[in-house]
């Protein structure tokens, strides 16, 4: 990506374009804690609260306070793979290498 941003976008604006990129970038830290925490706190712990002893979720990750939390994690790990592929078949975006 560096390396497109640098071949298409002109000398005099590159600076202007990084300092955009950085700020939705960065700007985004914050809210993913946010979200996070709400996430687990509001709706993971409650799931893995309910389920009982023998469960495939209690099996995965574990009974009590942070099984939430990893409940989370994987949900994260597939979500960041579904846009990966997504993002792997999309022509649009391997033709900015031309």
């Amino acid at each position: 990506m560096e390396a497109i941003l640098r071949l298409h976008i002109p000398e005099n604006m590159q600076g202007r374009v990084y300092s955009v990129r950085n700020s939705l970038q960065f700007f985004t830290i914050p809210v993913g804690y946010f979200l996070g925490g709400f996430l687990v706190d509001q709706i993971f712990e409650p799931i893995m609260a309910i389920q009982e002893s023998g469960s495939i979720l209690v099996w995965l990750f574990g009974e009590g306070k942070g099984s939430g939390a990893a409940f989370l994690f994987l949900v994260i790990a597939f979500a960041g793979i579904a846009v990966c592929l997504f993002f792997r078949f999309d022509k649009p975006m391997w033709e900015l290498e031309d």
